[in-house]
Parts: C-alpha cells; sequence; structure tokens
C-alpha cells in the first residue's frame, strides 16, 4: 500500500494513496486556490496535526465516527482518518458533506481502507512518499 506523508512533527500524518495514486493531498492542492476551506485544511493537516496532534477537544473541526474512523472538519470539506501506533494520523479520502444515511457509505469505506492499511502493514507492505 502506497501512502505519502503530509506532515511530521511530534504527530506523522500520512494519507493513503489511491488505485490511482492519488490521496487526499493532492486534492487539497489541486483544490481552486481561493477555496479558504481547501487552505484552512492544508494549513491543519500539514501543520496543526503534526505539531499538536488532532484537535479531538474542537467537535466543530475534528469528531469521531465510529468504528474507530474521524472525521476533520471544514466547511465544504471532510477528510476521513484513523490513528495508527505512535501518534500517527492516517487520512484515507476526502467526501463533501453529505446526509447521514448518504456519509455512512463514506465510513464504510474508510473502515475497509483502514483494514487494508493494517494488513499491509503487518505484511510489511507499507510505502510511505514524500508528497
Amino acid at each position: 500500500m502506497h501512502l505519502v506523508r503530509i506532515g511530521r512533527a511530534v504527530w506523522d500524518v500520512l494519507a493513503v494513496k489511491d488505485e490511482r495514486g492519488f490521496s487526499v493531498w493532492d486534492e487539497l492542492t489541486a483544490a481552486d486556490p481561493s477555496d479558504g476551506a481547501a487552505i484552512q485544511m492544508r494549513a491543519t493537516l500539514k501543520t496543526s496535526v503534526p505539531e499538536n496532534g488532532p484537535p479531538r477537544m474542537n467537535r466543530t473541526k475534528c469528531r469521531s465516527l465510529g468504528d474507530d474512523i474521524y472525521e476533520f472538519k471544514e466547511p465544504g470539506w471532510r477528510v476521513l482518518w484513523f490513528y495508527d501506533a505512535g501518534r500517527t494520523v492516517v487520512c484515507t479520502h476526502s467526501c463533501p458533506k453529505v446526509k447521514k444515511k448518504e456519509f455512512q457509505s463514506e465510513i464504510e469505506r474508510a473502515s475497509r481502507i483502514r483494514k487494508r492499511y493494517f494488513a499491509a502493514k503487518s505484511a510489511e507492505e507499507l510505502k510511505v512518499d514524500q508528497p
């Protein structure tokens, strides 16, 4: 499984690459330069989370979705992620804000990616690239 390192300080922030080789980071950097929410999400993932960890006490920015899946939130952006050992955050994908019923499929997708990640980790098949 291929990942990209978004940021690293006290915490390590990684993003899973999909079958095309794209990650959440690619989506955020390709966003419209005037998209303030994308700019803020990039700052969160590149600087804030590596230095301070996930903002778990701020439910407007970060919350648990169940099944060990979490989300970072900005207007118009949702980035789903999970924890790994050693202060590591692994971002699975992004999605727009949708109704709860529709969002369940995004949570299930993140759970499937999480399972694949840990299977690849135990098989020592994780490859981490720099952005």
